[in-house]
């Protein structure tokens, strides 16, 4: 006759433990592959995209500013850009809206020998050249005045529905689960 005796120890702090961990590692992978699937739905176009899809680029400023963090305390993870380099402006196109005021052009008083507008070649653009005579001067300052109040009396821009964060999330949704399976050793 054979007899056999066990004992199982169970360290349920170690076991805690590699599960924190495991779970901070998958977080973060899951959160690296939204980002990089969000970004690469970020196309450098010239003209602005559809509404509904994704937003176009000009500079691919969007796209460099979409970062992730991974809270280990609260187990969760932050993704999006970066509102102190990417303004408000990408939470109107990820979920539209409308803006009423635009940035006004800094007030300055212009003098003889600085650089300066000096004539409008489309609405806020001008041609600019040095400033050569006391008139050209103050034509320079009137012209940013009179810029200036166009823009106060602006009317509202509209932005339509162009996200890219939500659709990222959606398309990685079944890739998920496999980032936590057998995360635990």
């Amino acid at each position: 006759m054979i007899q056999i005796r066990t004992r199982v120890r169970f360290d349920q702090a170690k076991v805690q433990k590699k599960v924190q961990t495991a779970n901070f590692r998958s977080l973060g992978h899951a959160a690296a592959t939204i980002r990089i699937t969000a970004k690469r739905s970020i196309r450098k176009r010239k003209k602005p995209s559809s509404p509904g899809s994704p937003p176009h680029t000009q500079t691919g400023m969007l796209r460099r500013v979409i970062r992730y963090e991974v809270d280990r305390d609260r187990d969760e993870a932050v993704i999006g850009p970066v509102n102190e380099i990417a303004g408000r402006l990408w939470n109107l196109h990820e979920f539209g809206g409308v803006v009423t005021k635009r940035r006004k052009l800094k007030r300055h008083r212009f003098r003889v020998g600085q650089h300066g507008p000096i004539r409008v070649t489309a609405l806020g653009k001008f041609v600019r050249t040095l400033l050569q005579t006391a008139a050209q001067a103050n034509r320079a300052t009137r012209l940013v005045e009179e810029e200036n109040e166009r823009r106060g009396a602006n009317k509202p821009r509209r932005y339509p529905k162009r996200p890219f964060m939500k659709p990222a999330l959606q398309a990685n949704q079944s890739r998920l689960p496999k980032f936590w399976r057998d995360s635990v050793k």
